[in-house]
């Protein structure tokens, strides 16, 4: 089931929503990799490592810029908020990691089972961290970068 944007998840932070809207599409990249391969996964390891990668890269430059318009705002509970962006990059990276592990992208069934947690996982994280954390910040933001 692919994640859809909706107006719920929206900041009303132009560039916020923005990034936000682009986690979207990556983790629906992911998916339709996942969807349209499934059975036969090891036969697309690269662009599903090469889509796994760009996910993670983008996640850390929005967490950087969202960290940063926090800051700006003097948002007090940016470092709550840090901690569980942290979180998150450590467990991509463990994801990621394991992935990457040679048992792994040379087994269908086991790759199967791990893509279909991965986007789970994903898809839940970023809608109820956008919905909950982020929209804790949405009235204290009155400057952008």
């Amino acid at each position: 089931m692919i994640a859809n944007w909706d107006v719920k998840y929206e900041t009303n932070i132009s560039e916020i929503d923005s990034q936000h809207k682009k986690l979207f599409r990556l983790i629906n990249q992911i998916e339709t990799i996942y969807v349209e391969n499934k059975g036969h996964l090891t036969t697309k390891t690269k662009s599903l490592v090469e889509a796994v990668s760009e996910l993670e890269d983008y996640t850390l430059s929005h967490f950087l810029i969202e960290e940063r318009v926090m800051e700006l705002n003097q948002y007090p509970d940016l470092e709550a908020h840090k901690k569980q962006h942290d979180r998150f990059t450590d467990k991509i990276l463990e994801l990621k990691n394991r992935l990457t592990s040679k048992s792994l992208l040379t087994n269908d069934d086991e790759l199967n089972v791990f893509f279909s947690d991965l986007i789970a996982f994903l898809r839940l994280w970023l809608t109820n961290h956008i919905l909950q954390e982020d929209m804790n910040y949405k009235p204290y933001i009155k400057l952008v970068l």
